[in-house]
């Protein structure tokens, strides 16, 4: 049997994307009800939740992993049918994104690229369901324009780490959809302004400490929210 802690999420990429994408909803709704607190809740025991999917997918204690995935997702539904009550049905469209996510992690496996776009993808969620807490709108432009911003990680995490040339060109082919995106959507393409580091990393490969990075990446996140305040505000 494992331990609790075998099962507490230690992605810290993963919660910081959930809370900067959480805010980035309560700045699009443009305030804070009493009700954004236990959905935040319930999304963060939703993101917990791959931990123990990830133990029963790998079959390494899959009837208590598959015990608790379960009881995970059914408190975090309660939370959120009892904060929303009739407006759950609203968001359940919203489930398509978690659905394809597990379905491509069982098939494809946790690292293929498909399946790490679905996850940015899913904690993007986290931004139109902090707006629907407020203002009860839901919001899919705020979704795609959170979700095309995180997804630029994974790109320049695989140039990162391959150094290949086929992958810096990917890179910048997804920065060009990117910004292409935003326009589609009529939101102001420097909002992406952040992004910029990835296009120059892409180029030069700069070679920056651990640490460093981590808190570039954080100082993107900030940038990022200030922009969509600036557009939102």
């Amino acid at each position: 049997m494992a331990a609790m802690k075998d099962y507490v999420l230690k992605e810290y990429g993963s919660w910081s994307v959930l809370i900067v994408a959480y805010l980035a909803g309560l700045i699009a709704g443009r305030g804070i009800m009493p009700d954004v607190f236990p959905v935040f809740i319930a999304l963060g025991i939703l993101v917990n939740s791959k931990q123990a999917f990830t133990r029963w997918s790998r079959q390494t204690a899959e009837k208590e992993a598959l015990a608790v995935l379960l009881t995970h997702i059914v408190v975090a539904a309660a939370i959120l049918i009892y904060v929303f009550r009739d407006n759950t049905l609203t968001l359940l469209p919203l489930l398509v994104v978690p659905g394809a996510y597990l379905i491509v992690n069982k098939i494809a496996g946790e690292h293929h690229v498909v399946t790490e776009l679905l996850g940015f993808a899913l904690l993007s969620l986290a931004a139109p369901i902090a707006k629907f807490a407020v203002g009860g709108v839901l919001d899919l432009t705020l979704f795609a324009a959170v979700a095309v911003f995180f997804c630029a990680g994974v790109f320049k995490v695989r140039v990162q780490l391959r150094k290949r040339d086929v992958d810096r060109i990917v890179s910048l082919v997804y920065l060009y959809i990117a910004a292409m995106a935003y326009v589609v959507l009529k939101l102001p393409v420097i909002i992406l302004l952040p992004l910029l580091d990835n296009v120059i990393f892409t180029i030069v490969l700069y070679q920056v400490k651990l640490k460093t990075t981590g808190w570039i990446e954080v100082g993107k996140s900030v940038l990022f929210l200030v922009l969509i305040a600036v557009y939102y505000g």
